[in-house]
């Protein structure tokens, strides 16, 4: 602001003032403690006291106004600042333990610029203090230079250009109408017109793609009433449109600006495509630890996978032999019918031939084989299906491009990922199966089995000898819970903190990447889920997986029906 007023370089910068309203003077103390330090903090314990610091001097830069106060409460503050031109400009951040969403909408109505719930989060109140009077800084130095050009409009040009000249983003305001003020040269390179050609042209139509016409036209006439919209005071992600009609990812930063009885609009536009990139290769990645992660169980699991498809195999050869030799007992009896057939109905040779195809029945026994053959057939079938189950469980769990999200049965997960540890599990451990009621969730399967096996593999490793692992699901409210407990060893409470840590591990070389319950816990976090932990040292542990039953993107969407295995 060295352009619009005289000023000594070296004087420090006078602290913003904070008035804090509320009728508890506990209330006044903490944020008065909270936020003394970097700011010049006012209070005043009612309504009528707030309306008389805020005409005075020092002007606030920023009100914190509690709702519920005995006489004026906050709505009625609020409206009587906003009716004051002296007064109306000072953004107000509404402190309340109110917290529907009719009491935010009638504050944000009214043009309060944010809320703050109590009790108080000493972080959130720091950061959003420190966000809205940011924005009120743009605000008022916009404000105040549009005074001097009044004044100095070639001098404050010169200025202004200068400064916004060397942003690297685009600087675009808007005014009253809609259509583009101040374009920087950043705007030019980013969207391919030169200034010339896009002052006085309609933002919306210019750089908006045709998807988001609609409801940018919607917030214009918003933010034309009251200076207010879903994009006011926020950081967005959204899609612009380049002179070439190219579309491409930007990062808008919008403020309102009150400009005699009108609103104008400022954003700060940031191409994002290169960050993009990163984030995709970032997701890649990511993608790539995953599946290192499940290869490097199917490592571990191998051997005992192995053995759970040798059995049946080794009975299914078996038993191919004893049908083999079936097989030609009966042809044989077969070739003795026939040729006692072929000797005719009468006479000594049919007789004899007739005979010998009796002797050789009886010594053969038909009625044995007759039964043996039904359940020898039925044993293989049986065990190449055991076969087909396991191949097509490891398939499942091992494809690497099976990252759609779908809703699944997570009982029929759980079943899936205990056919791939069964042997790693059943000669030492006893699981337990207490399912309760739960419906289908939004989810990617494959990643949640992965899940499942690195618990589970955990769990049976921490036994040592014998032991149980219990395995516990059910639904409460919006989410569904699977808990996965052992009787194993326990976890020291130093340790603990550090498990889902990349590459931790306490377990001996070549039982363990230290990846697994890093992985798991990156996997819930994406479904917006928690891993929560209770071990206690020679008792066991128990991983209790909290999922929501659907993600935002289909919150509208009805889940199949509960299942109960």
């Amino acid at each position: 602001m060295g352009d619009t007023m005289a000023a000594d370089d070296t004087a420090p910068m006078p602290l913003p003032t904070i008035l804090a309203v509320d009728d508890d003077p506990g209330n006044l103390g903490v944020l008065g403690r909270l936020l003394h330090r970097d700011y010049d903090v006012l209070a005043a314990p009612s309504g009528e006291r707030a309306l008389q610091i805020a005409a005075g001097v020092p002007k606030p830069d920023l009100i914190l106004l509690d709702v519920m106060m005995p006489g004026m409460d906050g709505y009625a503050v609020l409206a009587a600042l906003r009716d004051n031109p002296a007064t109306r400009d000072i953004p107000v951040i509404f402190v309340t333990g109110l917290n529907s969403p009719e009491d935010e909408a009638r504050g944000l109505e009214l043009g309060a610029v944010d809320y703050i719930a109590k009790p108080y989060n000493p972080a959130i109140v720091l950061a959003r203090v420190r966000t809205h009077l940011e924005l009120k800084h743009a605000r008022d130095w916009l404000a105040n230079q549009n005074v001097y050009l009044e004044t100095e409009l070639a001098r404050r040009e010169a200025t202004l250009h200068s400064v916004t000249g060397a942003a690297r983003d685009a600087i675009i305001m808007i005014d009253d109408q809609g259509r583009i003020a101040f374009w920087n040269p950043a705007a030019e390179s980013m969207f391919g017109y030169p200034a010339a050609e896009a002052l006085g042209r309609e933002l919306h139509p210019l750089l908006a793609p045709a998807h988001y016409q609609a409801a940018a036209a919607q917030g214009l006439a918003q933010f034309r009433r009251s200076g207010t919209g879903a994009a006011v005071g926020k950081t967005l992600e959204l899609e612009a449109l380049h002179k070439d009609g190219k579309e491409f990812p930007v990062e808008i930063s919008f403020a309102a600006i009150r400009r005699a009885e009108s609103w104008w609009g400022v954003a700060i536009v940031r191409d994002i495509t290169a960050r993009k990139a990163v984030d995709e290769q970032l997701a890649q990645a990511q993608s790539q630890l995953l599946q290192a992660d499940k290869l490097a169980a199917i490592g571990q699991l191998a051997a005992g996978v192995a053995h759970e498809i040798n059995n049946p195999i080794g009975f299914v050869s078996s038993n191919m032999t004893s049908l083999e030799s079936y097989v030609a007992d009966i042809l044989a009896l077969l070739d003795a019918f026939e040729a006692a057939a072929t000797a005719g109905p009468t006479g000594p040779t049919s007789a004899a031939a007739l005979a010998k195809a009796q002797a050789m029945k009886q010594e053969k026994d038909l009625g044995f084989l007759r039964a043996d053959l039904g359940q020898l057939i039925a044993e293989s079938h049986d065990g190449l299906q055991r076969v087909r189950k396991i191949v097509e469980d490891l398939k499942g769990f091992a494809h690497a491009e099976d990252a759609s999200w779908k809703w699944a049965d997570l009982h029929s997960g759980l079943e899936s990922t205990l056919n791939m540890v069964k042997n790693e599990l059943k000669y030492h451990c006893t699981v337990h199966k207490e399912y309760g009621e739960m419906p289908q969730v939004w989810c990617v399967p494959a990643q949640l089995n992965q899940v499942f096996m690195n618990l589970l593999v955990n769990a049976g490793q921490a036994i040592e000898g014998k032991g149980n692992i219990h395995l516990t699901t059910g639904q409460q409210g919006k989410e569904v819970f699977i808990a996965i407990a052992d009787t194993g060893i326990g976890i020291p409470p130093q340790i603990q903190q550090r498990l889902f840590d990349p590459f931790f591990t306490t377990k001996p070389v070549g039982k363990g990447t230290g990846l697994g319950l890093s992985v798991s816990n990156s996997i819930v976090q994406k479904h917006h889920g928690r891993i929560e932990l209770h071990s206690e040292v020679g008792k066991g542990t128990t991983f209790t997986v909290w999922l929501p039953i659907t993600q935002e993107q289909v919150q509208d969407a009805v889940p199949p029906a509960p299942t109960v295995p």
